[in-house]
Parts: structure tokens; sequence; C-alpha cells
């Protein structure tokens, strides 16, 4: 009786044993039968990839000016005294105009002596004291009065002029540059497929480039002393690519 349970028993196991194994066997078949199905598939997908162009063009919105005061004394301190009364006038007519001390910097501070190179040894004639100042203007129209007003208030030198743009616009610009590039090439991809008899069904990748952004920054030297100083700060321009790849199906 024993012997019997014992030999029913290795039976059954064994029987438990080959249905595994089988089952084993038919969901790796399945699944090779899926994996080949799918490869298929997948060799036989059309895709498209397209380069989309998007630009908006733009007034500069932000004007960085360098203003220089000089001052010139017998002594350092004399000189140095000069220049200060200069840059205190022009900060309080900068202030007048409506820009604030947080869009002003201070540049460079520098002393210098003034020799005559002509004695032997060199005669110190006097001493030169120079200041420059950074003013952020943010309103086109008072650029050409930021100019004027501090000249009159004692601007010995306008070292220089930029048109930038405000992070602000930027961002803005990006956004709908991006927009247009994508609209683009949603565009290109539509005519391509409809022109060989199909549509779009599904978009694989997208990638988009750094934006071009190249501000039209002018340096000028304007002359001290000229009244009603005109500025025309042109136009720009930023850009944006995006390469996106699209899947295509039949069209019916």
């Amino acid at each position: 009786m024993r012997l019997r349970s014992a030999v029913f028993g290795a039976s059954t196991v064994a029987l438990i044993i080959a249905l595994a194994l089988l089952s084993n066997a038919l969901i790796t078949s399945v699944n090779q039968a899926t994996a080949t199905q799918t490869n298929e598939k997948d060799s036989s997908k059309t895709t498209l990839t397209i380069v989309g162009y998007g630009s908006v063009k733009y007034a500069p919105d932000l004007f960085d000016i360098t203003l220089t005061m000089i001052g010139r004394g017998e002594t350092a301190h004399e000189a140095l005294t000069n220049c200060n009364s200069k840059v205190a006038a022009v900060i309080d007519a900068l202030k007048s105009l409506g820009i604030s001390e947080r869009d002003m910097e201070t540049k460079y501070v520098n002393l210098y002596p003034m020799y005559d190179w002509e004695l032997k040894p060199p005669k110190i004639l006097g001493y030169e004291a120079y200041y420059t100042l950074g003013v952020k203007v943010r309103d086109a129209e008072k650029l050409g009065r930021v100019i004027d007003e501090s000249v009159k208030a004692g601007t010995d030198r306008l070292d220089g002029l930029a048109y930038t743009l405000s992070s602000e616009k930027i961002a803005n610009l990006k956004m709908n540059a991006i927009k247009a590039a994508v609209e683009d090439a949603k565009t290109k991809a539509s005519i391509i497929a409809e022109t060989l008899g199909l549509k779009v069904i599904g978009i694989e990748s997208v990638d988009m480039s750094d934006v071009d952004y190249s501000p039209p920054i002018v340096y000028k030297n304007v002359a001290v002393g000229e009244s009603t100083t005109p500025i025309i700060p042109g136009e720009g321009e930023l850009k944006v690519t995006v390469r996106i790849l699209f899947n295509l199906g039949p069209a019916a």
C-alpha cells in the first residue's frame, strides 16, 4: 500500500513538472511571436522628420548708457572733489527724470596725476579724477532727454549706448517663437503627408535648438553739447528651431 502511494506521488510530481515545462514553452513561444509581430510592425512604420523655424521681430525695451564725469585740480583731493560735485549733479538730474538708484551702477572711479613729460625729471602739473556711471533706461521716449539732461548737469563724456532686452520680454518673445516654429513644422508635415496620400497620426520625438537671440546692440559715442539727441533703436529678431519626428499612416 505504501509502495502504491509512493509511486502515485512520484507520478504526480512528474506530471506537475511536465505541465510547468509545457507552460513555459508556450509562454516563450507567444512572446517570440509577439516580438516578431512588433518588429514587423515597426519596420513598416512610416516616419517623417521636419525642421520648423520660428522668428519674432521686436523693438528693444532696455537701454544701457555709460556716462563719465571728469574733475581736475592742483591736488588729488581737489580733482576728486570737483569730479564728485559733477557726479552728484548728474545723479540728481537722472532722478528728476524718474531713473531710480537701482538702475544706476558705479563702473569706475580713477584718479591720475598729470605730468609735464618735457621736463627732466617730469613734473606733476595737477590731477584728474574720473567717475564712470552706468545707467539703465527703461523708457525709450526718455532716452534722448536722459542724455541731454545728464550732459547739462555735468557729464563730460558719453562712452556708450547699448540696446538690450529685459528678461521678461525675452521670455515672452521666446514662447511666441517656439509656437511659430512648431506650427511651421506641423504645416510642413501635413502638406508632405497629404501629397503622399498619408496623414500625420502621431509624434515620436521633439527637439528644440538653442534660441538665437541677436539683439540690435549698438554702441554710439555722442558728442557732449548736442541738444535734443535723437535715438532710433531699430528692430531685432529672435529665432527658434525645432526638429519633430512625425508618424504617418494611411489617409483613409
